[in-house]
C-alpha cells in the first residue's frame, strides 16, 4: 500500500479521499492500475483516492489486488492514465440503483421497499411516468431517513396525484427538506402540508418559483431550497408559534434515523 503515484497525476482530493473513506466497503475495492518500472519502482497509474481511503480503513499492511504493467515507458503509463479517467462512461442513476439494489446496499432496499409500499404498481425507474418516479438521486438522498421516501410520496401524490410531474426531483428535495430539520418530522401535520402544496399550485409551478429565487451556479439541495422556505412560510401562516415549523438546514443522516424511527 506504499506504491507512489504517476509524477503527472493530479494531487490527491483530501475530499474525495474521505468520501470514499465514508462510505468504505472493502469488498467494492477494484484492482489498481499499476507501472512496475525497470528499476523496480511502482508507481500507480489509477487508484490514489480509493488507495488512501484503504490505507485509513483497512491499514498500511493491506494487500490490496493491482493490474501491474512492465516495461512501460512514461508516455505509455501517461497514456494509461488519461485512458483511465478520460474515457469511462458515466452510469446512469437508475442503473446505479438497480445494481445497488443487487449488491444489497440498505439505502437502495430501503428506497426500492417504501416505493412499492405506496401500491398500485409504483416503482422506481429511469425516467417517471404515472407509477414510475425516476428522481432516483433525490429517492437515495431522502432514503438515509426511514421512512421519508414513502411520507414524502405520499404527501406529494396526494397533493397533486400521480403523474410524472409529481416525481420531479427539485420538488421531491424541497418537501424533504422541510421534514428533515430537528423536530419538523414529529410536528408537522401532513393534512395542513398537503393543502400548502396544493395552494401553491403545480409541481411545475413550485419548481418554477424555486429555481428563479436560486442564485446561479446552485446544486440540486440549493436549487430545492426557496421551495422548502416557501413551504414552511406559508404552513406557519396563522399558528401559534408552538405549532410552526423550523426552517433550518437539514440535519445529519444518523440524526435524522433515529428521529424519523421514533
Amino acid at each position: 500500500m506504499d506504491t507512489n503515484r504517476l509524477y503527472m497525476q493530479r494531487d490527491e482530493n483530501t475530499a474525495w479521499t474521505g468520501k470514499i473513506a465514508e462510505n468504505w466497503d472493502v469488498e467494492m475495492l477494484l484492482p489498481a492500475l499499476v507501472s512496475k518500472r525497470a528499476n523496480g519502482e511502482m508507481v500507480i497509474i489509477d487508484g490514489q483516492h480509493s488507495n488512501q481511503a484503504c490505507v485509513i480503513k483497512e491499514g498500511p499492511d493491506f494487500g490490496r489486488d493491482a493490474m501491474v504493467y512492465e516495461g512501460l515507458t512514461i508516455q505509455q503509463e501517461a497514456k494509461l492514465f488519461l485512458a483511465a479517467n478520460k474515457h469511462r462512461k458515466p452510469v446512469k442513476p437508475f442503473d446505479n440503483f438497480r445494481v445497488s439494489l443487487t449488491a444489497g446496499d440498505p439505502i437502495a432496499i430501503r428506497v426500492n421497499n417504501e416505493v412499492q409500499a405506496l401500491g398500485e404498481d409504483l416503482q422506481v425507474a429511469a425516467s417517471p411516468s404515472a407509477n414510475r418516479v425516476g428522481a432516483v438521486q433525490a429517492l437515495l438522498a431522502m432514503g438515509k431517513t426511514p421512512g421519508m421516501v414513502k411520507r414524502v410520496l405520499t404527501l406529494v401524490s396526494a397533493a397533486w396525484g400521480r403523474d410524472a410531474s409529481t416525481w420531479d426531483n427539485l420538488v421531491l428535495r424541497g418537501v424533504a427538506m422541510v421534514l428533515d430539520v430537528p423536530g419538523n418530522w414529529e410536528l408537522a401535520d401532513d393534512a395542513q402540508l398537503i393543502k400548502v402544496l396544493k395552494k401553491g399550485g403545480t409541481p411545475a409551478i413550485w419548481k418554477q418559483n424555486s429555481v428563479r429565487m436560486t442564485k446561479s451556479g446552485g446544486g440540486s439541495s440549493s436549487r430545492s431550497m426557496p421551495m422548502a422556505q416557501a413551504i414552511v412560510g406559508d404552513y406557519n401562516m396563522g399558528l401559534d408559534r408552538e405549532k410552526m415549523l423550523v426552517l433550518g438546514r437539514p440535519k445529519k443522516a444518523a440524526s435524522s434515523s433515529s428521529t424519523a424511527a421514533a
